[in-house]
């Protein structure tokens, strides 16, 4: 694998996390296991700002690379807006 696809398949990551986030906190399904899936997920979209910087050290100028990067930021965007929008629903 070359350091482009390492820097795609890196930076996917915290994208399909976010998607699967949301996907399984508005679900009906509650068990443990879907418990534990919906924290990890939700810690690696929070932290998608550290793939972005990643894929742009692996693969600096690719464009695919770029996209991916924007989305990394904008997974991260939106688990800080979803908990900030839970934080002022409980009145905190």
């Amino acid at each position: 694998m070359n350091k482009r696809t390492i820097a795609i398949v890196l930076e996917a990551l915290p994208v399909i996390s976010a998607l699967m986030f949301f996907i399984l906190l508005w679900s009906s399904v509650d068990s443990d296991p879907v418990r534990a899936l919906i924290k990890i997920s939700m810690l690696i979209a929070f932290f998608g700002f550290v793939f972005f910087f990643v894929g742009r050290r692996l693969a600096k100028g690719d464009t695919a690379v770029r996209i991916m990067g924007i989305l990394d930021i904008l997974s991260t965007l939106s688990i800080i807006g979803f908990y900030g929008l839970a934080i002022f629903a409980f009145g905190l």
